[in-house]
């Protein structure tokens, strides 16, 4: 059994799991070229630069030379959803769902009614930006402002703006995520004079946390398993039975979720808990609890080449806390003699 993920996040080691659950999987990852490529696939393929019927095409030609029998898009999928392809594709969603997720500001408006609801504000222009943040620092006087592009996952472009932090925190200290509002605003505009396009912005208040990351398997709308993770610093708390498995299962089931994806939440100043977003891909740390038993991944790849039927997924119970940790590897069997 053969199964393929293209141009996402933290493949590698997904693939490695995947496989130590199941030897006779073969997991195969593509990526863009120029970015690294790490151990644990069975092969890791660079990817060709080319628009989309030509990419459709060079994916199809991928899947029939190398007998591929299970595609995992995680990037381009609107081209996969309804093409005739020579195996089975593997989505979390329909498309118009998928797109609903990615957008941030629409993602927020779908839950208005709901409590776990954080309050999103989209801005177009600088001007329009500067506008609503006298909107916001009015109605919330003692609570900052956060930004991120209203389209994308991971966190990318996500500032907090702060009226007296200083000017050179956000390059002194740039893990923080912390910026001057004014030298933002200033940002904005240069990129306006000098005729740039300016990703729409999302804005809301910031949350203090912590912040619970649900890494859900799920089988049609129905969570099979999961691990929440409560992060903190450089520490990580995994378990398998969360007060938040209520507000997740409802979300996995409202937007007919498949397979592995992430819900996150996060803490508010008034102790309430807030959906932040739904990535609909796997997230890095859902590999964390693989060594302690959770067979996330590994009864996801169970489920991918029907090794395993929904009724057959495990039911761990964990509660474990992690620290995160760098380390070193060789690149090199070259050593000083």
């Amino acid at each position: 059994m053969r199964i393929w993920f293209n141009r996402g996040f933290s493949l590698a080691p997904i693939a490695k799991a995947m496989m130590a659950a199941d030897p006779t999987l073969e997991v195969f990852v593509s990526t863009g070229a120029g970015l690294p490529i790490y151990e644990g696939p069975t092969q890791t393929w660079v990817e060709p630069k080319l628009d989309d019927q030509a990419y459709l095409d060079w994916v199809c030609s991928q899947i029939t030379e190398h007998a591929i029998d299970v595609f995992v898009p995680t990037a381009r999928r609107h081209l996969f959803a309804s093409a005739d392809m020579p195996c089975k594709v593997h989505l979390p969603a329909d498309i118009p769902t998928l797109d609903l997720l990615e957008d941030k500001f629409l993602f927020a408006k779908e839950l208005e009614a709901d409590e776990i609801h954080l309050p999103t504000i989209c801005a177009q222009t600088k001007g329009e930006l500067v506008e609503i943040l006298a909107e916001f620092r009015a109605a919330y006087p003692d609570i900052d402002p956060c930004v991120k592009p209203r389209l994308g996952v991971n966190g990318h472009g996500f500032w907090t703006l702060s009226k007296t932090v200083s000017p050179l925190a956000h390059l002194m200290n740039p893990d923080a995520r912390r910026i001057r509002e004014d030298l933002f605003i200033a940002a904005l505009a240069a990129e306006e004079e000098e005729e740039r396009v300016i990703r729409p912005l999302v804005l809301m208040p910031f949350l203090p946390g912590p912040e619970v990351s649900f890494d859900v398997l799920a089988h049609r709308g129905a969570i099979l398993k999961y691990v929440a993770r409560t992060k903190e610093g450089t520490r990580q708390r995994l378990q398998t039975s969360h007060p938040l498995e209520a507000a997740a299962k409802a979300l996995v089931d409202r937007f007919s979720l498949h397979g592995i994806v992430n819900v996150q939440f996060r803490r508010a100043e008034d102790a309430s808990w807030k959906a932040l977003e739904i990535n609909s891909r796997p997230a890095g740390g859902s590999v964390y609890g693989e060594p302690f038993g959770t067979q996330l991944i590994g009864d996801w790849g169970g489920l991918l080449s029907g090794r395993l039927a929904p009724e057959q997924v495990s039911k761990p119970t964990l509660d474990l806390n992690l620290e995160m940790a760098t380390g070193l590897r060789e690149l090199s069997s070259k050593r000083a003699a």
